[in-house]
Protein backbone atom coordinates (compact mmCIF):
# COMPACT_ATOMS: atom_id res chain seq x y z
CA UNK A 1 0.00 0.00 0.00
CA UNK A 2 1.13 3.52 -0.72
CA UNK A 3 1.57 6.09 2.02
CA UNK A 4 -1.45 8.01 0.72
CA UNK A 5 -3.67 4.92 0.56
CA UNK A 6 -2.84 4.10 4.19
CA UNK A 7 -4.17 7.53 5.20
CA UNK A 8 -7.34 7.19 3.10
CA UNK A 9 -8.10 3.73 4.46
CA UNK A 10 -7.37 4.83 8.03
CA UNK A 11 -9.77 7.76 7.72
CA UNK A 12 -12.53 5.47 6.44
CA UNK A 13 -11.97 2.91 9.21
CA UNK A 14 -11.90 5.68 11.82
CA UNK A 15 -15.15 7.05 10.44
CA UNK A 16 -16.78 3.62 10.74
CA UNK A 17 -15.51 3.27 14.29
CA UNK A 18 -17.03 6.64 15.13
CA UNK A 19 -20.35 5.55 13.67
CA UNK A 20 -20.52 2.18 15.46
CA UNK A 21 -18.66 2.86 18.72
CA UNK A 22 -21.17 3.77 21.39
CA UNK A 23 -19.07 3.40 24.54
CA UNK A 24 -15.86 5.12 23.44
CA UNK A 25 -17.81 7.91 21.79
CA UNK A 26 -19.72 8.41 25.03
CA UNK A 27 -16.47 8.61 27.02
CA UNK A 28 -15.06 11.09 24.51
CA UNK A 29 -18.14 13.32 24.81
CA UNK A 30 -17.78 13.38 28.59
CA UNK A 31 -14.09 14.29 28.24
CA UNK A 32 -14.76 17.11 25.79
CA UNK A 33 -17.51 18.33 28.10
CA UNK A 34 -14.91 18.65 30.86
CA UNK A 35 -12.38 20.32 28.56
CA UNK A 36 -14.63 22.76 26.70
CA UNK A 37 -17.88 22.87 28.69
CA UNK A 38 -20.31 24.93 26.56
CA UNK A 39 -17.62 26.79 24.62
CA UNK A 40 -18.04 24.27 21.81
CA UNK A 41 -21.34 23.03 20.40
CA UNK A 42 -22.31 19.33 20.38
CA UNK A 43 -21.70 19.31 16.61
CA UNK A 44 -18.20 20.72 17.05
CA UNK A 45 -17.44 18.13 19.71
CA UNK A 46 -18.67 15.32 17.45
CA UNK A 47 -16.36 16.51 14.68
CA UNK A 48 -13.41 16.47 17.10
CA UNK A 49 -14.27 12.95 18.25
CA UNK A 50 -14.61 11.64 14.71
CA UNK A 51 -11.28 13.16 13.72
CA UNK A 52 -9.66 11.70 16.83
CA UNK A 53 -10.89 8.22 15.94
CA UNK A 54 -9.66 8.70 12.38
CA UNK A 55 -6.24 9.79 13.63
CA UNK A 56 -6.01 6.65 15.77
CA UNK A 57 -6.94 4.43 12.83
CA UNK A 58 -4.43 6.14 10.52
CA UNK A 59 -1.74 5.86 13.20
CA UNK A 60 -2.42 2.15 13.69
CA UNK A 61 -2.21 1.44 9.95
CA UNK A 62 0.96 3.50 9.67
CA UNK A 63 2.51 1.38 12.42
CA UNK A 64 1.73 -1.72 10.35
CA UNK A 65 3.00 0.01 7.20
CA UNK A 66 6.43 0.77 8.68
CA UNK A 67 7.13 -2.82 9.73
CA UNK A 68 8.70 -3.21 6.26
CA UNK A 69 11.65 -1.02 5.27
CA UNK A 70 11.18 0.52 8.70
CA UNK A 71 13.71 3.35 8.91
CA UNK A 72 13.01 4.62 5.39
CA UNK A 73 9.24 4.62 5.91
CA UNK A 74 9.43 6.19 9.38
CA UNK A 75 11.49 9.04 7.98
CA UNK A 76 8.99 9.48 5.13
CA UNK A 77 6.29 10.12 7.71
CA UNK A 78 8.29 12.95 9.31
CA UNK A 79 8.26 16.10 7.18
CA UNK A 80 11.49 17.69 8.39
CA UNK A 81 14.20 17.44 11.02
CA UNK A 82 12.69 17.60 14.51
CA UNK A 83 12.89 20.97 16.20
CA UNK A 84 14.64 21.38 19.53
CA UNK A 85 17.46 18.88 18.97
CA UNK A 86 19.91 21.50 20.22
CA UNK A 87 17.92 21.71 23.46
CA UNK A 88 18.05 17.93 23.75
CA UNK A 89 21.82 17.90 23.35
CA UNK A 90 22.25 20.66 25.94
CA UNK A 91 20.17 18.70 28.46
CA UNK A 92 22.29 15.60 27.89
CA UNK A 93 25.44 17.58 28.71
CA UNK A 94 24.24 17.67 32.34
CA UNK A 95 24.91 13.90 32.38
CA UNK A 96 21.83 13.22 34.52
CA UNK A 97 19.77 11.48 31.89
CA UNK A 98 16.58 13.00 30.59
CA UNK A 99 12.86 12.57 31.07
CA UNK A 100 10.62 13.04 28.04
CA UNK A 101 7.14 14.30 28.87
CA UNK A 102 4.84 12.78 26.25
CA UNK A 103 1.16 12.09 25.60
CA UNK A 104 -1.10 10.02 23.39
CA UNK A 105 -1.17 12.70 20.73
CA UNK A 106 -0.48 12.46 17.00
CA UNK A 107 1.37 9.24 16.19
CA UNK A 108 3.44 8.77 19.33
CA UNK A 109 4.66 5.31 18.25
CA UNK A 110 6.26 6.64 15.06
CA UNK A 111 7.77 9.47 17.11
CA UNK A 112 9.44 6.92 19.38
CA UNK A 113 10.85 4.97 16.45
CA UNK A 114 12.25 8.12 14.87
CA UNK A 115 14.00 9.06 18.11
CA UNK A 116 15.76 5.72 18.07
CA UNK A 117 17.01 6.30 14.54
CA UNK A 118 18.34 9.77 15.42
CA UNK A 119 21.00 8.10 17.57
CA UNK A 120 21.34 11.03 19.98
CA UNK A 121 20.50 9.13 23.18
CA UNK A 122 18.88 5.80 24.07
CA UNK A 123 15.14 5.87 24.73
CA UNK A 124 13.19 3.71 27.17
CA UNK A 125 9.40 4.02 27.38
CA UNK A 126 7.22 3.14 30.35
CA UNK A 127 4.23 1.21 29.04
CA UNK A 128 1.35 -0.94 30.30
CA UNK A 129 1.76 -4.67 29.78
CA UNK A 130 -1.01 -5.88 27.46
CA UNK A 131 -3.29 -8.62 28.73
CA UNK A 132 -2.85 -10.73 25.61
CA UNK A 133 0.73 -12.10 25.65
CA UNK A 134 0.91 -12.42 21.86
CA UNK A 135 -0.18 -8.81 21.32
CA UNK A 136 2.19 -7.69 24.06
CA UNK A 137 5.11 -9.45 22.38
CA UNK A 138 4.19 -7.95 19.00
CA UNK A 139 3.93 -4.46 20.50
CA UNK A 140 7.27 -4.82 22.26
CA UNK A 141 8.96 -6.04 19.07
CA UNK A 142 7.56 -3.07 17.17
CA UNK A 143 8.52 -0.48 19.77
CA UNK A 144 12.11 -1.72 19.87
CA UNK A 145 12.68 -1.80 16.09
CA UNK A 146 14.95 1.27 16.20
CA UNK A 147 16.88 0.21 19.31
CA UNK A 148 14.58 1.58 22.00
CA UNK A 149 13.80 -0.27 25.23
CA UNK A 150 10.59 -0.92 27.14
CA UNK A 151 9.88 -0.74 30.87
CA UNK A 152 6.57 -2.07 32.15
CA UNK A 153 4.54 -0.18 34.73
CA UNK A 154 5.00 -1.78 38.12
CA UNK A 155 8.56 -2.91 37.45
CA UNK A 156 11.31 -1.85 39.81
CA UNK A 157 12.06 1.89 39.54
CA UNK A 158 15.73 0.94 39.80
CA UNK A 159 15.61 0.20 36.07
CA UNK A 160 14.65 3.79 35.40
CA UNK A 161 17.29 5.11 37.80
CA UNK A 162 19.94 2.97 36.10
CA UNK A 163 18.93 4.26 32.68
CA UNK A 164 19.18 7.86 33.86
CA UNK A 165 22.60 7.24 35.41
CA UNK A 166 23.74 5.99 32.00
CA UNK A 167 22.53 9.33 30.57
CA UNK A 168 19.68 7.68 28.72
CA UNK A 169 16.19 9.02 28.08
CA UNK A 170 12.97 7.79 29.66
CA UNK A 171 9.61 8.67 28.11
CA UNK A 172 6.60 9.03 30.42
CA UNK A 173 3.06 9.37 29.05
CA UNK A 174 1.20 11.59 31.50
CA UNK A 175 -2.22 12.02 29.91
CA UNK A 176 -3.87 8.80 31.11
CA UNK A 177 -5.54 7.75 34.34
CA UNK A 178 -3.15 6.47 37.03
CA UNK A 179 -5.20 3.89 38.90
CA UNK A 180 -2.43 3.20 41.44
CA UNK A 181 0.34 5.29 42.96
CA UNK A 182 -0.64 8.55 41.33
CA UNK A 183 -1.34 12.00 42.71
CA UNK A 184 -4.39 14.14 42.06
CA UNK A 185 -3.76 17.38 40.20
CA UNK A 186 -5.93 19.55 37.99
CA UNK A 187 -6.22 18.52 34.37
CA UNK A 188 -8.45 20.92 32.47
CA UNK A 189 -9.76 22.15 35.81
CA UNK A 190 -10.77 18.76 37.20
CA UNK A 191 -8.77 16.54 39.56
CA UNK A 192 -7.16 13.66 37.69
CA UNK A 193 -5.04 10.76 38.98
CA UNK A 194 -1.62 11.37 37.44
CA UNK A 195 1.72 9.50 37.56
CA UNK A 196 4.14 11.17 39.97
CA UNK A 197 7.26 9.21 39.01
CA UNK A 198 8.60 11.85 36.63
CA UNK A 199 8.36 14.69 39.15
CA UNK A 200 9.60 12.53 42.04
CA UNK A 201 12.68 11.18 40.29
CA UNK A 202 13.52 14.53 38.74
CA UNK A 203 13.26 16.08 42.21
CA UNK A 204 15.69 13.54 43.64
CA UNK A 205 18.22 13.42 40.83
CA UNK A 206 17.95 16.75 39.04
CA UNK A 207 17.15 15.01 35.76
CA UNK A 208 15.93 17.57 33.20
CA UNK A 209 12.41 17.16 31.79
CA UNK A 210 11.83 17.83 28.11
CA UNK A 211 8.39 17.80 26.43
CA UNK A 212 8.28 15.61 23.32
CA UNK A 213 5.30 15.82 20.98
CA UNK A 214 4.29 14.58 17.55
CA UNK A 215 2.24 17.19 15.68
CA UNK A 216 0.17 16.00 12.69
CA UNK A 217 0.40 18.16 9.58
CA UNK A 218 -3.04 17.18 8.29
CA UNK A 219 -1.49 15.28 5.35
CA UNK A 220 -0.71 12.00 7.09
CA UNK A 221 2.77 13.22 8.04
CA UNK A 222 4.12 14.72 11.26
CA UNK A 223 6.41 17.27 12.86
CA UNK A 224 8.39 16.31 15.96
CA UNK A 225 9.15 18.90 18.62
CA UNK A 226 11.54 18.60 21.57
CA UNK A 227 11.35 21.11 24.40
CA UNK A 228 11.62 23.67 25.69
CA UNK A 229 13.01 22.26 28.95
CA UNK A 230 10.62 22.62 31.88
CA UNK A 231 12.00 24.89 34.59
CA UNK A 232 11.11 23.60 38.06
CA UNK A 233 11.65 25.46 41.32
CA UNK A 234 12.14 23.84 44.72
CA UNK A 235 10.58 25.08 47.93
CA UNK A 236 10.90 23.85 51.51
CA UNK A 237 8.14 21.25 50.97
CA UNK A 238 8.94 18.19 48.90
CA UNK A 239 5.30 17.05 48.89
CA UNK A 240 4.06 20.38 47.56
CA UNK A 241 6.83 20.49 44.97
CA UNK A 242 5.91 17.06 43.60
CA UNK A 243 2.30 18.20 43.22
CA UNK A 244 3.32 21.52 41.69
CA UNK A 245 5.77 19.94 39.25
CA UNK A 246 3.24 17.31 38.19
CA UNK A 247 0.70 20.06 37.60
CA UNK A 248 3.24 21.93 35.46
CA UNK A 249 3.59 18.85 33.28
CA UNK A 250 -0.17 18.49 32.94
CA UNK A 251 -0.49 22.14 31.96
CA UNK A 252 1.91 21.62 29.06
CA UNK A 253 -0.19 18.68 27.83
CA UNK A 254 -3.33 20.77 28.26
CA UNK A 255 -1.94 23.50 26.02
CA UNK A 256 -1.04 21.02 23.28
CA UNK A 257 -4.43 19.28 23.42
CA UNK A 258 -6.40 22.52 23.58
CA UNK A 259 -4.64 23.80 20.46
CA UNK A 260 -5.75 20.79 18.41
CA UNK A 261 -7.90 18.34 20.43
CA UNK A 262 -8.72 16.18 17.39
CA UNK A 263 -5.28 14.58 17.54
CA UNK A 264 -5.53 13.55 21.19
CA UNK A 265 -6.82 10.10 22.17
CA UNK A 266 -9.98 11.57 23.66
CA UNK A 267 -11.88 8.29 24.20
CA UNK A 268 -9.78 7.29 27.23
CA UNK A 269 -11.35 7.54 30.71
CA UNK A 270 -8.86 10.14 31.92
CA UNK A 271 -10.86 11.13 35.02
CA UNK A 272 -11.97 7.62 36.05
CA UNK A 273 -10.14 7.40 39.39
CA UNK A 274 -11.50 9.96 41.84
CA UNK A 275 -9.84 11.53 44.88
CA UNK A 276 -10.86 10.35 48.37
CA UNK A 277 -13.15 13.34 48.93
CA UNK A 278 -15.14 12.26 45.86
CA UNK A 279 -15.57 8.64 46.97
CA UNK A 280 -18.51 7.06 45.16
CA UNK A 281 -18.50 9.60 42.33
CA UNK A 282 -18.60 8.14 38.84
CA UNK A 283 -17.60 10.27 35.88
CA UNK A 284 -18.18 7.57 33.25
CA UNK A 285 -21.34 5.47 33.08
Amino acid sequence: MSQQLVVKLGNRLGGLFFFFSGKRKRFAKINLGIIFADSKSPDEKNKIIKKSFQNLAVSALQCLWVTRDTEHRVRKLIEEEPTGLDILRQCLKKNKGIFFLAAHYGNWEIMGLLHGYLGICPLSSIVRKLNNPYLDKAAKNFRTLSGNKIFYRGESPLKIVRELKNNGGVAVMMDQNASKGGVFVDFFGKKAATPRSLALLSYRSGTPVLPLFCHPTGKGTYRIEYGPEIQFEKSDSKKNDILKWTRQCELIIENVVRENPAFWMCGHRRWKTRPPEEKGTRIYR
